[in-house]
């Protein structure tokens, strides 16, 4: 720890700059900055300079004298609030005592809070995911549930993560259109929605219950959600005559931005200011947020209703006309469309691709912004990839992007926190200090999951390498116990069998699961519930590199670097800050919860809750986000894609059961009738998705990219690439061609393309490898290239004096194919599956009948049953199927053995040898060892996965040669059988036939065993394998490593 305090450098948060405006007013503009109208709304597409002119009006009040605290400006989120206020204060110069720029949500929470009685305690806001937790907390409780009198047909679906978020929408929506309890009861007989009486009910009693819990904490705030701030400004506006009053006098100059985003409470809420002057600038065809509450349509009617004077921006300053145009185009397929924008002189560009499928996609885009950055100078800050909502394409970006060194910022609302992978990990980890993720092997996904992060730096081949060493050390007591049940016991116990050094990455995470649990052990004590901030920062200070450094750090000194993996670790930091925000306000706002209703609300989330955390600004980096995340915002170049049939538009109904949409749209509508009001919400939705494809389109200030996918029975273009392709092409989209992906500009890339050319002498090429290599560009350098280094040694694996361990199986695998055997050896192999602890158990379960020899079948039956877990980590009909495939084999050999009419006697079961034989240190055990009347010994070996074979393959075979080797070597541990060997058999237990097949061996020469064991010996530790066809060979584990096969032919091969 020292050393990392010595290195650690001190940082310098320093503001990004904001350039002052060089603002030029148009005709247009200068007719609304000069306006002096008290009521005035402004209508203006993308790019027509509605924020400048905002800006430039708020400007002008000031410089006339108005005082900037009488200002106020009014907008549709936090990020957009920052960013107007920066551009009027360094416009103006002004200071004011307060944000001249709010949020509806900010003035409305400002106004509940203005004391009229100082003892009344103030508001605190409580998320949107701590309220979809509260009301599922408050369905699952007995108690209230009753109250709300829920119908016996909706009783299953009250637990129910979808029924809870479902309620909360539609207390969402009645509250922000002032509904009470009783009107939304009345609203329901009205509309004939049966279930809005009982969620009506639940309303009341979750707004009673949420000041209950609250009101008796000392010096404990009322909580109040979303939906609630304000309709209960507006209540304070109208009952109380003082607040009322001061709010009036207080602002004499109200501007609000994106007037189409605002509801009808918030537009009551407006009017109740009545302010002298009061400027509205708004674009129907731009909203985003109508899944929101917001009423675009409506603009219109309220700005007439309320006699505003009308002004229209009508010239495109942001975009050039390629880019204008195809917004035109857009807008004129609205139901109420737009005035056309009049283009600039600026040409712009715009490239619209059909491809093969979502990764060639995400490639193309790649090498569009790759090519922009390296020929045009564009900046990468000044590229976005925009998405309709997160998914699939988020992840095919990612690794395009990765491919060709482009470093990428990802939006919060385009990954949910939970699903960030440098968040799971800490998620996984808490639940399981909880208890409520047990360390089990039906689990291990997201136990391997972990190992695999950063927070275990493991990968499949470090974790076969463990299972390997682990195996190795399994008791004759524990056959049937699982290489991952060991692991798991392992990270469970911070206990090991192995030196440390050998399971780090078990050891990493042990450590911080230990870190986790006593925590929770020392705040769990009594009724205390631990707190969940405290729990997460045990785990994040907890955990370690292999190098034993902090990963706060480690991600510290990345970040720091900078270039691709800097940004990532970026990106990663701002992730865990947001969740210890979000852990603290949980915390804070809902004092003795349990903590598991944190991470469940984080795991249900679809995108990031909204946690007020402080980020680094990025560098140069490309952001990639949803078009809701992209509003406001503008680059130079703009890549959209996902347009495919089905996702972008998604007109699927919204539907639901207790139908938040249907209120909406009757109370937009005044309609009554169930198709009438189905019928709106139908239409609106083709609206809201075109408006979403305009944002996404005006986004883009000198370049366009779009594209999608035609991939046969999976997805085709939809409707909005179509009008794209033909507003661009002037051809039917139809016949597009599907794009051929370009060459990748990247070094790698071109280096593949001049080698390939060297295949036709092309010297030209030549000479540009050789400039590449000089350039030290390592993938150009001939010694780096597959097939251009000689081998690295030809000594043996083993020096001619070291012993080598020989088994009768390796004796058999070897004799097959030297090279699978020598992979498999090296860990090759995957850990144990199914069949092989299968294999594993049978064997033990028919050892038992040696020092049992009572038992039944059935008693038998039943340990396979109560082990089974530990085998089978399959779940349903495929742990069924596999269960009973077990019980097949296990009754197979029980009646063998029961009706074994043979003269032998069983000697032995799981009998152990050991022997010195020349190089070799022949060993193994034998499954049973029988001894016949005459006291010679005979080796039976079961199979239960292999397939059956001849006899004169059962004959030659070398397992059985070598266990009889071993008896005439007298080289059992244990009490001896014998000396004279009777024979040997295999004993098949998984073929078709309804009993057991046995292939047995005829006594085999001793001497002759013994010299090819002794060459085996020799072979095993030589400097080369050989590869060997056989009928094997179609299901060989290691095909792709083998030359003679087509999956592991080198590329370089002819």
């Amino acid at each position: 720890m020292a050393r990392n305090e010595r290195s650690a450098r001190k940082i310098e948060l320093i503001r990004p700059v904001v350039e002052p405006s060089n603002f030029v007013a148009t005709a247009e503009q200068k007719l609304v900055i000069e306006s002096d109208v008290s009521r005035l709304i402004v209508f203006g597409g993308p790019g027509t300079g509605k924020t400048s002119t905002l800006v430039e009006t708020v400007v002008s009040q000031i410089k006339s004298g108005i005082d900037p605290n009488s200002i106020l400006v009014l907008t549709y989120g936090r990020e957009r609030a920052s960013e107007l206020r920066d551009k009027i204060v360094i416009q103006s110069g002004a200071n004011a005592f307060e944000p001249i720029v709010r949020t509806f949500h900010s003035l409305a929470f400002s106004i509940i809070n203005t004391q009229v009685d100082s003892d009344d305690p103030k508001y605190v806001l409580i998320s949107g995911a701590e309220q979809d937790s509260f009301i599922r907390e408050l369905l699952a409780n007995p108690e209230y549930s009753p109250q709300a009198k829920w119908p016996k047909v909706l009783e299953p679906a009250l637990s129910t993560k979808g029924f809870a978020r479902e309620l909360r929408d539609l207390i969402l929506r009645a509250s922000e259109r002032n509904f009470t309890y009783k009107g939304l009861i009345e609203r329901g007989h009205l509309l004939n929605e049966p279930w809005w009486e009982p969620a009506a009910n639940f309303w009341k009693i979750y707004d009673e219950i949420l000041g209950i819990r609250y009101g008796f904490i000392s010096g404990a705030a009322k909580r109040i959600d979303s939906s609630s701030i304000i309709s209960q400004a507006i209540s304070d506006l109208k009952s109380k005559a003082k607040i009322r009053e001061s709010f009036q006098n207080k602002f004499k100059v109200i501007v609000i931005d994106e007037f189409q985003e605002s509801d009808n409470s918030q537009r009551q809420l407006l009017d109740l200011l009545a302010s002298d002057r009061v400027t509205l600038f708004a674009d129907p065809q731009s909203a985003i947020g109508q899944f929101r509450g917001a009423d675009p349509e409506g603009v219109r009617a309220y700005a007439l209703s309320n006699n505003y004077k009308e002004l229209s921006l009508t010239t495109a300053i942001r975009t050039p006309a390629a880019i204008t145009n195809l917004s035109n185009v857009i807008s004129s397929k609205f139901r109420i469309p737009g005035k056309p924008i009049q283009a600039t002189e600026a040409a712009g560009k715009i490239d619209v691709a059909k491809l093969a499928s979502q990764s060639d996609c995400a490639n193309y885009i790649a090498h569009a912004f790759r090519t922009a950055h390296l020929r045009d100078g564009i900046a990468w800050s000044q590229m976005a990839v925009i998405l309709r909502s997160p998914g699939a394409g988020v992840s095919a970006i990612s690794r395009a992007f990765a491919l060709n060194n482009i470093p990428i910022q990802i939006d919060s609302d385009a990954q949910a926190l939970g699903e960030n992978p440098a968040i799971k990990p800490i998620l996984t980890i808490a639940q399981i200090a909880l208890g409520k993720i047990k360390l089990i092997p039906s689990n291990w996904d997201l136990i391997e999951e972990v190992l695999f992060s950063e927070f275990g730096g493991a990968d499949p081949l470090s974790l076969r390498q463990m299972r390997i060493d682990i195996g190795k050390l399994r008791e004759p007591g524990d056959e049937a116990k699982a290489s991952t049940q060991i692991v798991l016991e392992i990270i469970d116990n911070n206990d090991a069998p192995l030196p440390w050094e050998q399971l780090l990455s078990l050891k990493r995470i042990a450590d911080v699961i230990s870190e986790a649990r006593k925590v929770v052990r020392m705040n769990s004590k009594g009724a205390n519930k631990v707190d969940i901030a405290d729990l997460i920062w045990a785990i994040w200070s907890s955990a370690k590199n292999y190098e034993g450094d902090a990963l706060a750090n480690v991600w510290r000194s990345r970040a720091l670097k900078g270039g691709m993996r800097g940004a990532a670790a970026d990106r990663d930091l701002d992730a865990v800050i947001t969740l210890f925000e979000s852990a603290r306000r949980f915390s804070e706002r809902m004092p003795g919860s349990d903590p598991q209703l944190f991470l469940d609300q984080l795991l249900s989330e679809s995108i990031q809750s909204d946690a007020i955390a402080a980020r680094g600004q990025r560098g140069e980096v490309v952001s990639v986000m949803t078009v809701h995340s992209a509003k406001g915002l503008e680059w130079d170049l703009v890549a959209i894609t996902g347009l495919q049939e089905g996702i972008w538009p998604n007109l699927k109904a919204r539907g639901s059961l207790l139908g938040s949409e249907r209120l909406v749209e009757s109370e937009r509508t005044q309609a009554t009738a169930r198709r009438e009001i189905e019928a709106s919400a139908a239409n609106a939705l083709v609206e809201d998705e075109r408006r979403l494809l305009k944002v996404a389109i005006s986004r883009a200030k000198s370049a366009l990219v779009v594209t999608a996918y035609s991939k046969e029975d999976d997805s085709e273009p939809s409707q909005y690439f179509e009008e794209i392709y033909e507003a661009v092409h002037r051809i039917s989209s139809i016949e597009a061609e599907t794009v051929e992906l370009p060459r990748s500009l990247t070094p790698q890339a071109l280096v593949s393309t001049l080698r390939q050319n060297l295949e036709n002498s092309d010297e030209f090429s030549a000479r540009l490898l050789r400039t590449l290599a000089a350039r030290d560009i390592q993938s150009a350098k001939v010694e780096n290239w597959l097939g251009g280094l000689s081998l690295s040694t030809t000594e043996p694996i083993l020096p001619n004096d070291e012993q080598v361990s020989v088994s009768p199986s390796n004796l058999q695998s070897f004799s097959e194919c030297g090279l699978k055997w020598f992979i498999e050896k090296s860990g090759g192999r995957d850990g144990d599956s199914t069949a092989q602890l299968l294999g594993i158990a049978i064997h033990s379960l028919a050892a038992m009948l040696k020092g049992e020899p009572g038992l039944t079948f059935d008693e038998l039956a039943t340990r396979l049953e109560n082990g089974w877990q530990l085998i089978d980590g399959n779940k349903g009909w495929v742990r069924d199927y596999q269960f009973k495939l077990a019980l097949e084999k296990l009754e197979k050999f029980y009646k063998w053995h029961a009706g074994n009419k043979s003269n032998r006697t069983l000697f032995a079961v799981e009998a152990e040898f050991k022997k010195v034989i020349g190089r070799a240190l022949f060993n193994g055990s034998v499954d049973r060892v029988e001894v016949d009347s005459e006291g010679r010994v005979y080796i039976v070996d079961l199979k239960t996965g292999a397939p059956d074979i001849s006899k004169k393959k059962a004959e030659d075979h070398k397992q059985l040669a070598g266990y009889q080797l071993a008896v005439y070597e007298e080289a059992f541990t244990g009490d001896s059988p014998g000396t004279e060997s009777a024979g040997a058999e295999l004993l098949f237990l998984g073929t078709d036939t309804k009993s057991a097949s046995a292939k047995p061996q005829p006594v085999k020469d001793h001497e002759t065993i013994k010299a090819e064991v002794i060459a085996a010996a020799d072979a095993m530790s030589a400097n080369e394998f050989t590869a060997t066809v056989n009928d094997r060979c179609r299901m060989c584990a290691v095909k792709g490593l083998c030359p003679i096969q087509p999956q592991g032919r080198s590329v370089i091969d002819k």
